[in-house]
């Protein structure tokens, strides 16, 4: 078993680093569609993988980081055409602002997060939502009890705000260290990471690594989906995604 977790940000044409055009994901969305591929939700993959259950084959998990308001603008009304499930991580001390956070690094715009409104729409339309911290921070430079509001009081934000609990959570910046990552273990039930690789059979739920759409917006590459190819292309972007973030000194999503 192999499947991909697919990791969005923001869907607009600027062209920054979190970006993916409106167009693209449209394309994106109708190839899953023509070629008949399992997308399922992510509480799907994580009971699978907690439970020791298989997948359907060529499964595909939609997620969204962040929770931009072109989400709701943009991709809600595809999934809903197309029936497809997807879950959004939200920042819960951000929605109805901009992500316009401490750590948020220079090049990034600054863009409309959407609103308890729009969230409950989706919400109730059967999109998932989890917890992307409170203010966004690298959990590995905090501690103590801002890593208790980051983390927990986050989860209880969105569980007030929805009326239902919140299972999954998504790592900013993929960063965590072991004190995150037992709070996290203790508070939710699946992690996304920004780990570039697909999802095993042996995966740990709390640590699942995905595959961020920036690398595969090429209509060739996003249709390796689910194939050898995929996973022969991502063994080689991961060395030279780590040696830009190390020259840049920067880290994007």
């Amino acid at each position: 078993m192999a499947a991909a977790v697919l990791m969005y940000h923001s869907l607009d044409d600027g062209g920054s680093p979190i970006s993916v055009a409106p167009s693209i994901f449209a394309q994106q969305m109708q190839t899953l569609h023509q070629r008949g591929l399992n997308v399922i939700s992510l509480t799907q993959m994580v009971d699978g993988l907690t439970n020791g259950e298989p997948l359907p084959d060529r499964s595909v998990v939609l997620t969204f980081d962040d929770g931009f308001e072109n989400v709701y603008q943009q991709a809600f009304p595809i999934l809903q055409q197309y029936g497809f499930p997807a879950t959004v991580f939200l920042v819960a001390g951000y929605c109805g602002k901009t992500n316009h956070w401490p750590s948020q690094p220079a090049g990034i715009p600054r863009l409309p997060i959407m609103t308890w409104e729009q969230i409950h729409e989706m919400d109730r339309a059967g999109i998932e939502f989890g917890a992307h911290t409170h203010n966004h921070p690298r959990l590995d430079r905090v501690s103590g009890s801002e890593l208790e509001l980051e983390v927990v009081n986050a989860k209880r934000v969105l569980e007030d705000h929805l009326g239902h609990q919140v299972h999954h959570f998504s790592y900013p910046y993929g960063r965590s260290d072991a004190g995150s990552a037992e709070l996290v273990s203790q508070t939710y039930r699946g992690a996304c990471t920004t780990r570039l690789g697909t999802v095993s059979a042996k995966t740990n739920p709390l640590s699942l690594p995905r595959v961020d759409t920036y690398y595969v917006r090429q209509p060739q590459i996003f249709k390796t989906l689910s194939t050898p190819a995929l996973s022969a292309y991502l063994a080689v972007r991961r060395p030279l995604r780590s040696a830009a973030s190390m020259v840049l000194g920067r880290e994007w999503r």
